[in-house]
């Protein structure tokens, strides 16, 4: 008499897992980051996707003790658990020792990271289910991309809000109008959010392009992919562009389609160029290699100037980056070599993800965090070489596109720390490496 309520109980959490795991990935894209609350004497917010994956990871959790016997825990578990000491370890070094942030802070961004990677072990949960939930995860990820390409152009012609957390300001929810010449940002916090959202979504694009053998499914895939582009042009996020072609690349290469993978550069290519923003910030780039002529010759008026600006401050963001935020997050490393000064004492941002974790969880932060994402890197190459349904080879193949894209921009911006994108990140991994789970 006890069996049929424990079954009819798994059966409900399971179906629970699969419906709040879907929430994620429709709510996350879609919903801009207003924010519910603000936590006292800080600018971090609490957001309606926050109180679904405290849900989620709950169902995910009461899941996986129901069904203990069966399911294992996935792979990089031990890493994680490693990385997430450390961080703890930095946090108590930060507020105890050198004592020079706010231990409330320093918390709830340790928490922050905690709840980003805590989606892997969710879908990854989802994914062990079976071959039909897979899919039925990879369906979703195509879907929201409609919502975020009407929504940007409700930006544009209807002046939808733009909600931002560009700076401690923008974070608390203030609803503001695209003006002529920004980037287009959509439902994200920031045009780079956006065009690495993008880059995912055309990873996926892609993988379908390559594994698809018939050519009038390719023709309809590439028709599809074109307002991502476009959408992606309007961004006008350089580093996002070094994503996007590194995974389209990495790709075609896993895949040998290289006649499909050139058609896809030149599409990214045209998108590119009929961009202003694009054009307009990759020129802002060549004034950093001054001319011949204009680097030999100083003017005896710009030796008296007090303020002659350098190549490299013709372009702000290459200028903050090399003046400013990576020579700070330097610094932490050298204050705390072995756990460095603690999450969220380098600010809102260090455009350098690797930097920022050296600065902040110092030598052995910056070690586990390679751990695992090298970890990560070569069971997804396993995951690939071991696939054999159509929908597993999709997820793969797109998913290490993604890593790849992820792994390059994180050397320009901190993609790991932007919260929708490390969200999907993160899910997307999980549900990846659940393809070892063959049965339907």
């Amino acid at each position: 008499m006890t069996k049929k309520p424990a079954k009819h109980t798994g059966k409900v959490l399971r179906s629970l897992l699969k419906y709040f795991t879907a929430a994620l990935l429709i709510f996350i894209p879609l919903y801009p980051k207003f924010p519910l609350f603000t936590l006292p004497f800080t600018y971090v917010a609490i957001r309606i996707e926050d109180l679904l994956i405290v849900i989620a990871v709950t169902v995910a959790a009461l899941y996986f003790i129901k069904n203990r016997r069966t399911l294992k825990f996935p792979p990089l578990t031990q890493q994680i658990l490693i990385f997430w000491g450390i961080g703890l370890l930095s946090c108590l070094s930060a507020i105890l020792i050198t004592q020079s942030i706010n231990p409330l802070l320093v918390l709830l961004h340790f928490f922050r990271r905690i709840e980003y990677m805590a989606l892997f072990f969710v879908f990854y949960l989802l994914g062990s289910t079976g071959r039909k939930q897979r899919r039925f995860a990879v369906e979703l990820i195509f879907l929201p991309v409609l919502g975020v390409f009407l929504y940007g152009l409700a930006q544009i012609y209807l002046r939808a809000p733009v909600i931002s957390t560009m700076n401690e300001e923008f974070s608390k929810g203030l609803a503001l109008t695209l003006q002529p010449g920004v980037q287009l940002s959509s439902t994200f916090a920031g045009h780079y959010d956006l065009a690495i959202y993008l880059t995912f979504i055309v990873s996926f694009f892609a993988a379908l392009l390559m594994l698809f053998k018939d050519k009038a499914k390719q023709g309809m895939v590439i028709i599809s992919l074109l307002p991502s582009i476009w959408l992606f042009s309007q961004a006008g996020s350089r580093m996002g562009l070094v994503g996007l072609l590194v995974a389209v690349f990495f790709i075609t290469y896993l895949t040998r389609r290289y006649l499909l993978g050139f058609i896809l550069f030149v599409i990214i290519g045209v998108g590119v160029v009929s961009s202003p923003y694009l054009i307009g910030r990759f020129q802002n780039i060549l004034n950093i290699i001054p001319l011949t002529r204009q680097s030999s010759i100083v003017s005896i008026e710009a030796l008296a100037q007090d303020e002659v600006l350098r190549p490299i401050q013709q372009d702000r963001s290459t200028s903050i980056r090399f003046d400013v935020e990576w020579p700070h997050a330097l610094r932490s490393f050298y204050k705390n070599p072995l756990l460095g000064t603690g999450y969220s004492s380098l600010g809102l941002a260090t455009d350098n993800d690797y930097l920022r974790s050296l600065g902040e969880t110092g030598l052995l932060g910056f070690i586990s965090f390679l751990s695992v994402l090298s970890g990560l890197f070569i069971m997804l190459l396993k995951r690939f070489r071991q696939a054999k349904n159509f929908w597993d080879r999709l997820i793969t193949t797109a998913s290490l596109g993604v890593f790849a894209s992820m792994a390059s921009t994180a050397l320009f911006i901190d993609v790991f720390e932007a919260s929708k994108i490390a969200l999907l990140f993160w899910s997307i991994m999980g549900l990846a490496l659940s393809t070892s789970y063959d049965k339907n």
